[in-house]
């Protein structure tokens, strides 16, 4: 069953497909190899004019990227600098098939590159250029071409979030469970599409995103706050899962920069005792000292999800 956080997320429904675009201050980034103060951060969310892509320097300078979209959800780039994201349509209400994904070339032009998707929860890009879509309701995730072309990558799911491509090309995915009738997992997929079970979640775990470190451990962010880290390489109990962090409310995108940094948005809520906690993006440290990187700043305005884009020297 869905949580109703995720449930809140992913049936916001937005306006045609035809008329939610348009391409505000695109600031060229100057990307080097010396570390990640050359690395923007991509943050989707909404302000008074409506759906951003928000653009931050190191430092947390922030501006806007491209706005005139409605709730814009997962996002992620490929190597050749375009970048995917994922907005919701009103198609007659709120039926399934409302959601579309956009291309936005280095130049800035936008593109619809798929439309009437259903409810399309996480992306995942590879080194080819494909493009990785989860659809959480149907339980499939889909792989398409850089032309465009969809085929069905892995069926056979229940709510799949949080796919992650580690540089052998292995797809990784977290499946949410369903009450007591199916318990979740983390699963790993080979490029062929065979399929390894990496970890059964907890019965209280409500998965929101992963992501992979440099040294190949495996992140993942649950709705309930916490960061948990799966060491992939260890010998005496391989895969082992340990807290890395947590967030005050809920850990709903993950993203790593270059120099290893994780951050995390928390999408904020209210706290038992009625006070407000803010929606936020959380930085961690390799040792997992946490700071707040960036937190809204008008009324209206929330962070969803996270995205780097890639250095090209460094790839």
């Amino acid at each position: 069953m869905k949580t109703k956080v995720t449930e809140a997320k992913f049936r916001s429904v937005l306006g045609r497909v035809g008329q939610f675009f348009s391409m505000v201050a695109l600031g060229a980034a100057i990307l080097t190899c010396s570390g990640a103060s050359a690395q923007n951060l991509f943050v989707s969310g909404r302000d008074a004019g409506g759906g951003e892509i928000f653009q931050f320097t190191w430092d947390g300078g922030q501006s806007i990227f491209a706005s005139g979209l409605y709730k814009p959800w997962d996002m992620a780039f490929d190597s050749a600098g375009n970048l995917f994201g994922v907005d919701y349509l009103i198609v007659g209400g709120d039926l399934p098939g409302n959601a579309a994904i956009y291309k936005i070339t280095p130049n800035g032009t936008l593109t619809i590159f798929a439309s009437r998707l259903s409810y399309a929860s996480s992306l995942a890009t590879d080194k080819a250029g494909n493009l990785f879509v989860a659809d959480y309701d149907n339980g499939i995730i889909y792989q398409y071409k850089p032309s465009g072309s969809r085929a069905t990558f892995a069926s056979g799911l229940y709510h799949p979030v949080g796919v992650a491509l580690d540089s052998a090309g292995n797809l990784w995915v977290a499946d949410n469970s369903i009450g007591n009738i199916y318990q979740g997992s983390v699963y790993r997929y080979k490029p062929d599409g065979s399929r390894v079970t990496i970890a059964v979640l907890n019965a209280g775990d409500r998965p929101a995103d992963l992501a992979l470190d440099s040294i190949g451990n495996l992140y993942m962010g649950d709705l309930g706050g916490k960061i948990y880290r799966y060491a992939l390489s260890g010998v005496l109990r391989r895969y082992s899962r340990t807290t890395f962090g947590s967030v005050p409310n809920s850990a709903q995108s993950l993203a790593f920069d270059s120099a290893g940094n994780l951050f995390v948005v928390d999408a904020g809520g209210a706290s038992g005792t009625g006070t407000a906690i803010p929606n936020a993006v959380y930085k961690f440290t390799q040792q997992g000292a946490r700071s707040t990187f960036a937190s809204v700043d008008s009324v209206g305005e929330s962070f969803a999800c996270v995205a780097f884009q890639p250095i090209p020297c460094c790839q």
